[in-house]
Protein backbone atom coordinates (compact mmCIF):
# COMPACT_ATOMS: atom_id res chain seq x y z
CA UNK A 1 0.00 0.00 0.00
CA UNK A 2 1.74 3.36 -0.98
CA UNK A 3 0.67 6.52 0.99
CA UNK A 4 0.57 9.64 -0.42
CA UNK A 5 0.88 13.08 1.66
CA UNK A 6 -1.40 16.37 0.61
CA UNK A 7 -2.06 19.40 2.64
CA UNK A 8 -5.61 21.73 2.88
CA UNK A 9 -5.94 24.74 4.51
CA UNK A 10 -9.78 25.45 5.54
CA UNK A 11 -11.21 28.52 5.32
CA UNK A 12 -13.16 28.37 9.18
CA UNK A 13 -11.12 30.00 11.44
CA UNK A 14 -13.40 30.48 14.23
CA UNK A 15 -13.53 27.04 14.47
CA UNK A 16 -9.73 26.30 13.94
CA UNK A 17 -10.57 24.01 11.31
CA UNK A 18 -7.01 21.68 10.80
CA UNK A 19 -6.46 19.49 8.20
CA UNK A 20 -4.07 16.46 8.63
CA UNK A 21 -2.86 13.79 6.66
CA UNK A 22 -1.64 10.77 7.51
CA UNK A 23 -1.13 6.73 7.53
CA UNK A 24 -4.50 4.43 7.47
CA UNK A 25 -4.38 1.84 10.33
CA UNK A 26 -6.12 -1.32 9.94
CA UNK A 27 -9.23 -2.03 12.63
CA UNK A 28 -10.94 1.34 12.49
CA UNK A 29 -14.29 1.24 13.96
CA UNK A 30 -16.53 3.48 11.63
CA UNK A 31 -19.31 5.83 13.42
CA UNK A 32 -22.23 6.66 11.83
CA UNK A 33 -25.15 8.83 12.99
CA UNK A 34 -28.66 7.40 12.53
CA UNK A 35 -30.34 8.32 9.29
CA UNK A 36 -33.00 11.27 10.02
CA UNK A 37 -35.30 12.79 8.11
CA UNK A 38 -34.82 16.45 9.38
CA UNK A 39 -31.42 18.32 10.13
CA UNK A 40 -30.09 19.13 13.34
CA UNK A 41 -31.47 22.98 14.17
CA UNK A 42 -30.34 25.61 11.91
CA UNK A 43 -29.83 28.21 14.30
CA UNK A 44 -26.24 28.62 15.61
CA UNK A 45 -25.48 29.38 19.25
CA UNK A 46 -26.78 32.89 19.52
CA UNK A 47 -24.41 35.20 22.01
CA UNK A 48 -26.53 38.36 21.13
CA UNK A 49 -29.31 39.71 18.88
CA UNK A 50 -26.99 39.58 15.99
CA UNK A 51 -23.94 37.07 17.06
CA UNK A 52 -22.78 35.20 15.60
CA UNK A 53 -25.57 35.53 12.52
CA UNK A 54 -28.62 36.60 11.80
CA UNK A 55 -31.14 38.57 14.00
CA UNK A 56 -33.32 37.43 17.11
CA UNK A 57 -36.13 40.00 17.89
CA UNK A 58 -39.30 40.17 19.69
CA UNK A 59 -42.40 42.36 19.82
CA UNK A 60 -41.25 42.75 23.67
CA UNK A 61 -38.26 42.84 25.83
CA UNK A 62 -38.10 42.55 29.78
CA UNK A 63 -34.82 43.11 30.87
CA UNK A 64 -31.49 41.50 29.43
CA UNK A 65 -32.14 38.09 31.52
CA UNK A 66 -34.83 37.18 28.88
CA UNK A 67 -34.01 39.20 26.06
CA UNK A 68 -34.95 37.66 22.61
CA UNK A 69 -32.07 35.90 21.65
CA UNK A 70 -31.82 34.10 25.09
CA UNK A 71 -34.72 31.73 23.02
CA UNK A 72 -32.01 30.58 20.71
CA UNK A 73 -28.82 30.26 22.70
CA UNK A 74 -29.24 26.37 23.04
CA UNK A 75 -29.55 26.57 26.87
CA UNK A 76 -32.88 25.48 28.19
CA UNK A 77 -31.98 27.76 31.42
CA UNK A 78 -32.57 30.71 29.87
CA UNK A 79 -35.50 31.95 27.82
CA UNK A 80 -37.68 35.44 26.70
CA UNK A 81 -40.40 36.56 28.29
CA UNK A 82 -43.29 37.54 26.27
CA UNK A 83 -44.52 40.59 28.64
CA UNK A 84 -47.84 41.07 26.11
CA UNK A 85 -49.81 38.57 24.68
CA UNK A 86 -49.98 38.27 21.95
CA UNK A 87 -46.80 38.38 21.69
CA UNK A 88 -44.11 37.37 18.74
CA UNK A 89 -41.02 36.24 19.15
CA UNK A 90 -38.69 36.06 15.51
CA UNK A 91 -35.50 34.71 14.13
CA UNK A 92 -34.30 36.16 10.54
CA UNK A 93 -31.10 34.16 8.56
CA UNK A 94 -29.00 35.29 6.42
CA UNK A 95 -30.32 33.84 3.81
CA UNK A 96 -33.59 32.02 2.49
CA UNK A 97 -34.32 28.50 4.81
CA UNK A 98 -37.10 26.52 4.32
CA UNK A 99 -37.67 24.89 7.31
CA UNK A 100 -40.14 21.97 7.82
CA UNK A 101 -40.11 21.48 11.70
CA UNK A 102 -39.45 23.29 15.15
CA UNK A 103 -39.45 23.02 18.52
CA UNK A 104 -40.72 24.63 21.50
CA UNK A 105 -38.68 23.95 25.30
CA UNK A 106 -40.76 25.65 27.96
CA UNK A 107 -40.04 27.50 31.06
CA UNK A 108 -42.62 26.50 33.54
CA UNK A 109 -46.46 24.89 32.57
CA UNK A 110 -48.31 28.23 33.38
CA UNK A 111 -46.21 30.00 31.25
CA UNK A 112 -46.16 27.85 28.79
CA UNK A 113 -48.06 28.48 25.37
CA UNK A 114 -51.09 27.33 24.48
CA UNK A 115 -52.83 29.07 21.49
CA UNK A 116 -50.05 30.32 18.61
CA UNK A 117 -49.01 30.59 14.78
CA UNK A 118 -45.69 29.45 13.37
CA UNK A 119 -45.04 32.03 10.21
CA UNK A 120 -42.66 32.71 7.62
CA UNK A 121 -42.37 36.13 5.79
CA UNK A 122 -42.42 36.84 2.52
CA UNK A 123 -41.20 39.96 2.00
CA UNK A 124 -44.39 41.63 2.58
CA UNK A 125 -46.46 39.90 5.19
CA UNK A 126 -46.57 36.86 7.14
CA UNK A 127 -47.73 33.71 5.73
CA UNK A 128 -49.03 31.19 8.49
CA UNK A 129 -47.43 27.73 8.19
CA UNK A 130 -48.62 26.03 11.43
CA UNK A 131 -50.80 26.59 13.90
CA UNK A 132 -51.85 25.11 17.61
CA UNK A 133 -54.53 25.53 19.50
CA UNK A 134 -55.31 25.04 23.40
CA UNK A 135 -51.73 22.76 24.08
CA UNK A 136 -51.68 22.42 27.79
CA UNK A 137 -50.26 18.81 28.33
CA UNK A 138 -46.75 20.38 29.06
CA UNK A 139 -46.26 19.07 32.39
CA UNK A 140 -46.43 15.40 30.95
CA UNK A 141 -43.50 15.86 29.49
CA UNK A 142 -40.37 15.39 30.96
CA UNK A 143 -38.05 17.03 28.88
CA UNK A 144 -39.94 20.22 28.17
CA UNK A 145 -39.96 19.68 24.44
CA UNK A 146 -42.31 19.47 21.73
CA UNK A 147 -42.12 19.34 18.49
CA UNK A 148 -44.28 20.11 15.53
CA UNK A 149 -43.86 19.70 11.77
CA UNK A 150 -45.47 20.81 8.75
CA UNK A 151 -45.24 20.94 4.94
CA UNK A 152 -43.40 24.21 3.60
CA UNK A 153 -42.34 24.48 -0.23
CA UNK A 154 -41.05 27.96 0.64
CA UNK A 155 -38.23 29.03 1.90
CA UNK A 156 -38.35 31.99 4.06
CA UNK A 157 -35.66 34.33 5.12
CA UNK A 158 -37.61 34.78 8.67
CA UNK A 159 -39.81 32.75 11.25
CA UNK A 160 -41.76 33.88 13.88
CA UNK A 161 -43.66 32.21 16.46
CA UNK A 162 -46.98 34.64 17.33
CA UNK A 163 -48.56 33.50 21.01
CA UNK A 164 -51.80 34.72 21.54
CA UNK A 165 -52.33 32.70 25.12
CA UNK A 166 -50.52 30.22 27.50
CA UNK A 167 -51.36 27.88 29.59
CA UNK A 168 -52.56 30.18 32.30
CA UNK A 169 -56.01 30.72 32.07
CA UNK A 170 -55.89 34.42 33.28
CA UNK A 171 -52.20 34.27 31.86
CA UNK A 172 -51.50 37.37 29.68
CA UNK A 173 -47.22 36.31 29.35
CA UNK A 174 -45.41 33.36 28.15
CA UNK A 175 -42.10 31.94 28.20
CA UNK A 176 -39.87 30.55 26.03
CA UNK A 177 -36.73 28.72 27.15
CA UNK A 178 -35.84 27.72 23.18
CA UNK A 179 -36.64 27.80 19.97
CA UNK A 180 -35.72 25.74 17.35
CA UNK A 181 -36.20 25.04 13.76
CA UNK A 182 -35.50 22.61 11.15
CA UNK A 183 -35.32 21.52 7.39
CA UNK A 184 -35.90 18.23 6.00
CA UNK A 185 -33.21 16.30 4.67
CA UNK A 186 -34.15 15.26 1.04
CA UNK A 187 -32.50 11.46 0.50
CA UNK A 188 -33.60 11.89 -3.27
CA UNK A 189 -30.69 15.08 -3.75
CA UNK A 190 -27.22 15.69 -2.45
CA UNK A 191 -27.56 18.49 0.06
CA UNK A 192 -23.78 19.76 -0.41
CA UNK A 193 -24.34 20.60 -4.13
CA UNK A 194 -24.90 24.25 -5.02
CA UNK A 195 -25.12 24.61 -8.68
CA UNK A 196 -24.41 28.02 -8.58
CA UNK A 197 -20.45 27.23 -7.89
CA UNK A 198 -17.61 25.77 -9.91
CA UNK A 199 -16.82 22.45 -8.38
CA UNK A 200 -13.21 22.77 -9.70
CA UNK A 201 -12.71 25.50 -7.81
CA UNK A 202 -11.52 26.06 -4.21
CA UNK A 203 -11.68 29.68 -2.71
CA UNK A 204 -9.87 28.04 1.28
CA UNK A 205 -6.83 26.47 -0.35
CA UNK A 206 -3.10 27.84 -0.59
CA UNK A 207 -2.14 28.54 -4.19
CA UNK A 208 0.57 26.97 -3.51
CA UNK A 209 -0.01 23.73 -3.46
CA UNK A 210 -2.08 21.45 -5.26
CA UNK A 211 -5.56 21.06 -3.41
CA UNK A 212 -6.45 17.56 -5.36
CA UNK A 213 -6.71 14.34 -3.69
CA UNK A 214 -4.34 12.45 -5.41
CA UNK A 215 -4.89 9.03 -4.21
CA UNK A 216 -6.82 6.07 -4.67
CA UNK A 217 -8.92 6.63 -1.85
CA UNK A 218 -9.03 8.43 1.69
CA UNK A 219 -10.57 8.33 5.10
CA UNK A 220 -12.45 11.27 5.96
CA UNK A 221 -12.69 11.80 9.92
CA UNK A 222 -15.04 14.39 11.02
CA UNK A 223 -15.03 15.76 14.44
CA UNK A 224 -18.30 17.23 15.68
CA UNK A 225 -18.95 20.06 17.86
CA UNK A 226 -20.57 17.41 20.06
CA UNK A 227 -17.15 15.49 20.52
CA UNK A 228 -18.56 12.82 18.21
CA UNK A 229 -16.46 11.68 15.33
CA UNK A 230 -17.49 10.49 12.34
CA UNK A 231 -15.57 7.89 9.50
CA UNK A 232 -16.04 7.89 6.08
CA UNK A 233 -14.16 5.53 3.68
CA UNK A 234 -14.18 7.53 0.42
CA UNK A 235 -12.83 7.82 -3.05
CA UNK A 236 -10.39 10.90 -3.46
CA UNK A 237 -13.18 12.68 -5.89
CA UNK A 238 -15.61 12.02 -3.18
CA UNK A 239 -13.23 13.85 -0.71
CA UNK A 240 -12.89 16.63 -3.11
CA UNK A 241 -16.53 17.15 -3.09
CA UNK A 242 -16.84 17.17 0.03
CA UNK A 243 -13.99 20.07 0.70
CA UNK A 244 -15.68 21.65 -2.25
CA UNK A 245 -18.82 22.09 0.03
CA UNK A 246 -17.40 22.52 3.13
CA UNK A 247 -15.47 25.70 2.12
CA UNK A 248 -18.55 27.48 -0.57
CA UNK A 249 -21.20 27.24 2.67
CA UNK A 250 -18.07 28.73 4.88
CA UNK A 251 -18.68 31.68 2.22
CA UNK A 252 -22.27 31.64 2.64
CA UNK A 253 -22.80 29.35 -0.45
CA UNK A 254 -24.38 25.87 -0.68
CA UNK A 255 -26.65 23.89 1.43
CA UNK A 256 -26.23 23.66 5.55
CA UNK A 257 -26.06 19.84 5.39
CA UNK A 258 -24.22 17.30 3.46
CA UNK A 259 -25.37 13.98 2.72
CA UNK A 260 -23.11 10.89 2.37
CA UNK A 261 -24.21 7.56 0.71
CA UNK A 262 -23.52 4.81 2.39
CA UNK A 263 -22.98 1.54 0.30
CA UNK A 264 -22.33 -0.85 2.57
CA UNK A 265 -24.20 -2.67 5.44
CA UNK A 266 -27.49 -1.67 3.62
CA UNK A 267 -29.97 -4.74 5.35
CA UNK A 268 -33.39 -4.68 3.46
CA UNK A 269 -32.86 -1.05 2.28
CA UNK A 270 -32.69 0.32 -1.26
CA UNK A 271 -30.20 3.29 0.18
CA UNK A 272 -28.53 4.47 3.44
CA UNK A 273 -27.58 8.04 4.02
CA UNK A 274 -25.60 10.48 6.53
CA UNK A 275 -26.32 13.58 6.89
CA UNK A 276 -23.59 15.74 8.34
CA UNK A 277 -24.38 19.71 9.29
CA UNK A 278 -22.40 22.73 8.74
CA UNK A 279 -22.60 24.80 11.81
CA UNK A 280 -21.61 21.80 13.76
CA UNK A 281 -18.36 20.35 12.17
CA UNK A 282 -15.36 21.79 14.74
CA UNK A 283 -12.69 19.89 12.43
CA UNK A 284 -12.09 17.52 10.20
CA UNK A 285 -8.76 15.34 8.99
CA UNK A 286 -8.40 13.56 5.68
CA UNK A 287 -6.21 10.66 5.59
CA UNK A 288 -5.55 9.56 1.89
CA UNK A 289 -3.83 6.47 0.58
CA UNK A 290 -3.26 4.30 -2.38
CA UNK A 291 -3.54 0.77 -2.43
Amino acid sequence: MKFVKRNWKGTRNILGLVLMLGIIFSGHSFVQAEDSEYTDNVIPVMTGETTPSGHAFSSSKLWDAFYPWKAFDHNPNTGWYATVLPGALEYEFPTPQKIEKYSITYWNENTAPANWTFDGWNGTEWVQLDKQTNIRNWYTIPSKKQEFSFSNDNAYIKYRLNITASVFAQGNASIIAELEMFEKNNPGTDPGTDPGTDPGTDPGTDPGTDPEPTGDNALLVIKMLSGLEKEFELTASEVQDFIDWYNGRADGRGKETYMFDKDFNKGPFTSRKDYVTFSKIQSFEVMEYTK
